[in-house]
């Protein structure tokens, strides 16, 4: 198999030796730049948590593997794209499992640290979480790999008429549906532990969740490799998912630092009652 990825300034060439549209280029090139937003996003929230003496390890990891994924994503859309073949080994296909698979590791982790932020001490709950997103996170990677090393394929099973990883249509391949059933066992999480957070922690993660919330509606709707009629052609589902991400990313950071924040408060709050 040849390594094989976009130049994307001769582009006019690519068009006609890969039988691209003018479309898909575009969209191509949109999902490559508003990944950089991930990476922004990921380098600004670990300065943030530095500059506030954030001492919480597992979120740093957390956006770095975060930024990390910003850029294998744009290795897997600059992928040449014209060669993806069904049942066959290409440079796409190659590049959308490290993409996919680092995605799904990032979810995990994101999962793994919503539960040490809610659980810091080891106990029966935090356990028995963690295992079940790491169980679900192995199945996915099992059958990621099933689908590119044996059949050579991701077929869109979810809204997509079972066609070849084309994402004209819209849909979700199973890996992509597996990162967001990682993410589920999370609204228990939330939900749980909902009414023993500030006002303002509320109000950040009810937000975080309506951010990513919206992202998976319009990335699972709309098409991924052309330019579509959401807002009549304008923009980008997969790329509005890249840029919903960034932010929800951010807002990862600001509930994260809030949570500290109120913590800190009532330390200096119990201070001051016991020196009266």
């Amino acid at each position: 198999m040849q390594i094989n990825f976009i130049d994307w300034v001769s582009f006019k060439d690519i068009l006609i030796d890969a039988n691209m549209t003018l479309a898909e280029y575009c969209a191509q090139y949109s999902a490559v730049q508003t990944n950089w937003v991930y990476t922004v996003a990921g380098i600004v929230g670990i300065l943030t948590f530095i500059i506030t003496k954030n001492r919480k390890w597992y979120w740093y990891i957390f956006l770095a593997l975060y930024t990390v994924m910003s850029v294998t994503s744009v290795g897997m859309h600059t992928a040449n794209y014209g060669e993806f073949e069904p049942f066959k080994m290409t440079t796409k296909l190659l590049a959308s499992y490290v993409d996919m698979s680092l995605t799904e590791l990032t979810v995990w982790w994101g999962a793994c640290c919503a539960t040490l932020e809610f659980h810091p001490e080891k106990c029966k709950k935090r356990t028995a979480f963690i295992g079940v997103v790491t169980a679900i996170m192995l199945i996915v990677i099992a059958v990621l790999t099933y689908e590119v090393f044996v059949i050579h394929n991701r077929p869109l099973y979810i809204g997509g008429g079972g066609a070849p990883m084309d994402g004209k249509t819209g849909g979700l391949s199973l890996a992509e549906l597996g990162c967001f059933l990682t993410a589920v066992p999370l609204f228990y999480l939330f939900g749980s532990n909902f009414k023993f957070m500030e006002k303002t922690e509320k109000g950040l993660l009810i937000l975080l969740v309506s951010t990513l919330l919206i992202a998976v509606v319009i990335t699972s709707l709309w098409g991924d490799n052309e330019i579509n009629g959401f807002l009549l052609g304008n923009f980008h589902g997969h790329s509005l998912w890249h840029i919903l991400g960034g932010i929800a990313e951010l807002e990862v950071v600001f509930w994260v630092n809030q949570r500290e924040t109120n913590k800190k408060f009532e330390e200096l709050k119990k201070q001051l009652q016991k020196a009266e």
